[in-house]
């Protein structure tokens, strides 16, 4: 049987990782394992914006995927980028299956606030639910209430519910069972 898999690159507090590992359990009915935490992968950094290259974090862990792998969340606290976009709190292969979530901008000190790690990890699991509905081939929803609905700003992500509406939830159980089942 294939696995979930949730891998940690840089400072990921404990709590966070286990309350996403709980939700994701949660949504797809089974466990899912942790991988250790990882060193930051150098090249993927760009030292000219002080961020990490969001696809190049997925190039690196593509190399060590394991057999058993159906999807793999992997969640850091550095800034990602992309090259056309000043930031992004999260990247995933559509169709493929990794993808990759920051804590940094979902955190309130980053936007001078007091801390709130209630908030961080629901932020979290929004947005990690959104990167793997990506790797089930989901897109962008046009319902602002959809865990699936672009979010360009941290009131979009805090505005969103932390589940798929209905039409994004029947494709993701779908597309989850034929993964399953090998098919696509």
């Amino acid at each position: 049987m294939s696995s979930v898999y949730v891998q940690t690159i840089g400072s990921v507090q404990d709590y966070v990782r286990d309350g996403l590992i709980s939700t994701l359990s949660d949504l797809f009915q089974r466990q899912v394992k942790y991988l250790h935490t990882a060193d930051y992968p150098l090249l993927a950094f760009e030292p000219k914006r002080n961020q990490y290259y969001a696809r190049k974090i997925i190039e690196t862990l593509m190399r060590d995927l394991r057999d058993d792998c159906e999807k793999m969340i992997c969640v850091t606290d550095v800034d990602l980028c992309t090259p056309i976009l000043t930031f992004v709190y999260g990247e995933a292969q559509l169709d493929g299956k990794i993808a990759v979530v920051s804590t940094n901008r979902l955190k309130q000190e980053f936007y001078s606030l007091p801390r709130n790690d209630r908030l961080l990890l629901q932020r979290l699991c929004k947005e990690s639910l959104h990167e793997l509905g990506h790797c089930y081939g989901l897109v962008h929803c046009s319902r602002k209430q959809c865990v699936m609905y672009f979010s360009n700003n941290i009131l979009n992500i805090d505005n969103k519910q932390s589940h798929y509406c209905i039409k994004c939830h029947d494709f993701f159980m779908d597309r989850m069972r034929k993964e399953e089942h090998g098919q696509k």
